[in-house]
């Protein structure tokens, strides 16, 4: 693997730092998917305070990913070096692994199940992400790596000429849609996008020969804010020259609240939201949950995965009956002295 890294000219700067940004053992993102119906990446006003408007944006369906102790997956041994690993709710069992150092998310690989599923291997780690994020500091790498099933001798299957570029290459305001239905759009004042071109191809090798070669592309959009972990909104297309249909992703976070604007002017911010001294107990539940608070609260919103409200509760009370609600996530919005804060409840 090699690093390369060099500038293009920007003035005054945001910057993304890693304070916020390293996974942790226990860590979990909510994405939204989104229908990408007339979604454009770009927003409005070229590189400099671009406005990025996606409030508009419809929700598909979901995922969570989840970051975990390495050592309790099936091939933690063969990531010896790495200190957390993701799992997704769309492909459960199978795990990515990263390691992290002061300023980099390192990739090591991925492993897969089910049917026909490949696990890969990169022979070298290279940076996920690497803070800061500044716009025009372009960073670009290479690497190679095996995938099984096949991954050694003379039948196997590599992975060669991986070329990675990464170009925080604008930056503005997004705004995403409310986290409660009928709320307010949850806006992000400083926000980055990264805009990431990868290629590598997928060599199958027979008796010593390339024998099928795949090339593979990767254009995509990570838009970054400081103060919330991973990206808060993805974008970006897969292609192949294997006659593979093209694959495209558009998620948004729908657990990270931003600045929540409109009417008269400005709600919470996201510095406020983290000093609300709000948490909830039992998590996750069967029946009932208490909310522990320094002071009444004024009221309570449930919403699903998809935003929907399923229940509200008044204030003055603090123990809420939700015996009713179905096995899964929610997300519960506790309002308290103009201040707001979302967290995730699990129903059992």
């Amino acid at each position: 693997m090699s690093l390369l890294i060099s500038t293009i000219s920007f003035a005054q700067l945001p910057t993304i730092t890693a304070a916020n940004q390293m996974p942790a053992i226990d860590d979990t993102i909510h994405y939204s998917n989104a229908n990408t119906f007339g979604f454009d990446p770009n927003g409005s006003g070229g590189a400099v305070d671009v406005v990025w408007d996606y409030t508009g944006l419809t929700p598909t369906g979901s995922v969570d990913f989840w970051f975990v102790d390495p050592a309790t997956t099936a091939e933690a041994a063969n990531f010896p070096t790495s200190t957390v690993a993701m799992e997704n709710s769309l492909a459960l069992g199978g795990y990515e692994y990263f390691e992290n150092d002061a300023n980099s998310i390192n990739r090591w690989g991925y492993t897969a199940v089910g049917a026909g599923a490949s696990s890969l291997y990169y022979n070298s780690s290279f940076a996920r992400y690497t803070f800061p994020i500044t716009p025009g500091v372009i960073q670009s790498q290479t690497y190679t790596g095996t995938m099984t099933s096949l991954g050694a001798g003379e039948d196997s299957v590599t992975i060669a000429n991986g070329n990675y570029q990464a170009t925080p290459d604008a930056y503005g305001t997004l705004s995403l849609p409310p986290l409660v239905f009928g709320g307010q759009p949850e806006v992000f004042d400083s926000v980055i996008r990264v805009h990431v071109v990868e290629q590598f191809q997928i060599i199958a090798w027979l008796f010593g020969t390339p024998a099928i070669t795949i090339n593979v592309a990767d254009d995509y959009y990570f838009y970054f804010d400081e103060e919330t972990q991973e990206p808060i909104l993805i974008y970006g297309v897969t292609t192949d020259d294997a006659g593979g249909a093209p694959q495209t992703v558009l998620r948004y976070q729908s657990n990270a609240p931003g600045t929540s604007t409109g009417g008269g002017g400005s709600g919470a911010s996201i510095n406020e939201l983290a000093e609300a001294t709000i948490g909830i107990y039992p998590n996750p539940t069967e029946n009932t949950f208490t909310v522990a608070t320094d002071s009444a609260i004024d009221g309570l919103v449930i919403t699903d995965m998809n935003g929907r409200v399923v229940k509200t509760f008044e204030g003055g009370q603090n123990n809420f009956d939700v015996s009713d609600l179905t096995e899964g996530v929610y997300f519960v919005k506790v309002t308290q002295n103009a201040t707001v804060k979302t967290t995730r409840l699990v129903v059992q």
